[in-house]
Parts: C-alpha cells; sequence; structure tokens
C-alpha cells in the first residue's frame, strides 16, 4: 500500500508542470532595483519642499525634472512592472500550463528595462509631454504600447491553452487589466495629443487617463494578485467566488466615469461633474465586494497575522484599500471636494492607493 501511495505521488508530480519563470524573475528583480532608486528620489524631492535650494543648481536634479521621474518610476518602473511579473507567475498555474512563450516574456522584460532607462534619461533631460502620468516623450511611450502587446499576446495566448476550463477571478482580473489598459493609455498618451485637443478637452482626457490608470491598470492588477495570494498564505479558500465576481463587473462598469471628479468647481459642464460625483460614490460597491471577500476568507486565520509575511502585507494593503477607496467617493462630493481639492490631501490619497494598497500587495506576491 505505501508502494502504491508512493507510485501515485510521483506520478502526480510527474505530470505537473514545471515552470521556468525566468520571464518573473528578470521582471521582478527589475521592479524591486527601480523601487529602491526611485525612492531614494522621493527622499531627494521631499527635501526639496523644506530645503529649496538642495541640489538646485544642478538642472537635472531640479524639482521640475524629478518630480516626473519619481511619478513614472514609481508608477511603470517599480509598480506595472512587478504586477507584470506576478501575471507571468500566476497565470500558467491557474491555467495548468507553461508559459506560452517564455523567450517572448524575456524580450519584453529586456524592452520594458529599455522603456524605464530611456524614460530616466529623457525625463532628467528635460524631454517630457507635461501632462499628468503621461509625461513620457510619445517615442519612448511608442515603446510601452510594443511592450505591452506583447505582454498582452502572451498572457492571452496561455490562457487559451489552459487545461481547466473554469477560470478563476485573478484570470479575470488580468485580462481586464490588458484591455483597459490598453485603451487607457492610449488615451492619455496619444489622444491628448490630437490637432484640436486643447484647454478643457485635453485636461479632460489627461484625468479620464490619470485616474483609470489607479482604477483600471494597477486595481485590477493589484486584485489579481491579493486574490492568488490570500487563499495561498492564508492556506484558506476563498470566500465567495460569486462576490468576486460582483467586485470585478460592477468596478468595470463604474470606474471608467470617475475622472471629471478631478475637475469639480472647475470650467467643465455640470452634468458631467454631476456624473462623475455619481459614479465615484458607485465604487463603494466593487470595494465592499472585495474588502468584505478578502476579510471572510481569513476568518479562523488572524492567528497567521503574527510570523506570516505575506499575510502582513496583503491585510494591510487590504485595509488601505478600504480607506483609500472611501476617501475617494468622499472628497468626490461638491461640499468636501471644496475644501481638499488642490491641497496636500490629494497627493496622500493617490500615494494611499498606489503605495498603501497596490505597492503592499505588490510586496506580498514577490
Amino acid at each position: 500500500m505505501a508502494t502504491q501511495q508512493a507510485s501515485s505521488s510521483a506520478a502526480a508530480l510527474a505530470t505537473q508542470e514545471v515552470h521556468e519563470d525566468t520571464t518573473v524573475k528578470w521582471f521582478l528583480l527589475g521592479a524591486v532595483c527601480y523601487f529602491a532608486v526611485v525612492g531614494i528620489i522621493a527622499l531627494i524631492i521631499a527635501a526639496k519642499f523644506v530645503w529649496p535650494q538642495f541640489l538646485g543648481g544642478i538642472s537635472y536634479f531640479t524639482y521640475g525634472r524629478m518630480r516626473p521621474l519619481h511619478v513614472n518610476g514609481m508608477l511603470f518602473g517599480w509598480l506595472l512592472a512587478a504586477d507584470m511579473g506576478l501575471a507571468y507567475y500566476l497565470v500558467p498555474r491557474l491555467c495548468g500550463v507553461k508559459l506560452w512563450s517564455e523567450k517572448l516574456g524575456v524580450a519584453t522584460a529586456v524592452l520594458w528595462n529599455v522603456i524605464i532607462l530611456s524614460a530616466i534619461v529623457s525625463l532628467l533631460g528635460g524631454y517630457q509631454k507635461g501632462l499628468e502620468y503621461a509625461d513620457l516623450p510619445t517615442p519612448v511611450a511608442v515603446l510601452v504600447v510594443i511592450a505591452w502587446i506583447m505582454f498582452g499576446l502572451n498572457i492571452f495566448m496561455t490562457i487559451l491553452a489552459r487545461k481547466y476550463e473554469q477560470m478563476y477571478v485573478s484570470t479575470w482580473y488580468l485580462m481586464g487589466t490588458i484591455l483597459w489598459t490598453a485603451f487607457v493609455y492610449l488615451t492619455g498618451n496619444f489622444a491628448t495629443l490630437l490637432p484640436g485637443i486643447t484647454g478643457v478637452n485635453q485636461a479632460n482626457l489627461n484625468w479620464m487617463y490619470t485616474h483609470n490608470a489607479v482604477g483600471l491598470i494597477f486595481t485590477p492588477a493589484g486584485l489579481a494578485v491579493a486574490y492568488y495570494f490570500i487563499p495561498r498564505a492564508s492556506n484558506s479558500p476563498l470566500y465567495s467566488h460569486k462576490l468576486s465576481m460582483i467586485g470585478f463587473w460592477s468596478l468595470a462598469f463604474v470606474y471608467v466615469w470617475t475622472g471629471a471628479h478631478h475637475m469639480l468647481h472647475g470650467p467643465i459642464s455640470q452634468w458631467l461633474q454631476t456624473i462623475s460625483i455619481v459614479f465615484s460614490v458607485m465604487l463603494l460597491i466593487p470595494v465592499w465586494a472585495v474588502v468584505y471577500n478578502f476579510i471572510a476568507t481569513m476568518k479562523g486565520q488572524w492567528h497567521q497575522l503574527g510570523d506570516n509575511v505575506s499575510l502582513k502585507f496583503l491585510m494591510s494593503g487590504t485595509i488601505f484599500y478600504l480607506l483609500t477607496c472611501f476617501q475617494g467617493p468622499m472628497h468626490s462630493l461638491r461640499s468636501v471636494n471644496a475644501i481638499v481639492s488642490k491641497t496636500d490631501w490629494i497627493p496622500g490619497h493617490a500615494h494611499m492607493a498606489v503605495l498603501g494598497t497596490f505597492s503592499f500587495l505588490a510586496m506580498a506576491g514577490v
């Protein structure tokens, strides 16, 4: 009997896919290095607020050049690269197959490093478009599009070859990330530059991109990571697959309309302001669906937070997600927005989302 069990176990192991994870390692190693470097840049920028003359005599280190580098470095050098690396890790395992093309994945990682290094040189050199989150010069933005096509092709072909018919929610969120990023990035980096798109129209498109970069790029990618690793790290089944689908589809429907709340009390139509407020408040639906699902999954497992490092980051990220996504709908209300808009409340809110929530989830994944 023992021999038969051993043989069965060996056979089961033999039939399991062996994942190379070369692409995963390339992306995650690069992401962690950029995180450290851009974190130092953040400290230099912070120092300039209390000591404006600090490095002020060197053009490359002036605030107007370092601030875009910090923003783009954190968003694309660290967080998106980390999420892409984790996607290369999750999808093959959730599909029961190897990554469709490890060579294409490594080529994508190499191109992504070329993009980030090009961004560092161009932004410090003063070559930028001057649009929030869309500072990268157009040639570099074109390379981002090419890299994203390579990434999307590899992920979708892996999903197409899957052994498991039913797709787990993390796969849904990653597919959404790829498709939503495509139209969001093209809007913010190319549609804003079309002839005739100036003034308020350009600002409206830019804020549609900026807000949805968080909501339709980093949010679904981060939630895909959390939906995979919270059950794995806690060794508990996901509380509700149905609730996860409610969160996914409500996010898909609601988030795209919220960007205009950055221009409340500005020179845009009242009806557009009202729509952005209504949909911003409706964001509470996907947020509560996600947060309740994660907390319910942890039922009876909270004691693991004592020594499980991944769970510490995952659940801290969940709490930050709850806080920042309550904060956002509230400051989209006209009466609140009149007080907090254009103050440190707004960058605080952005940091709680990108660093407190999605970077914590990415750290756990790494």
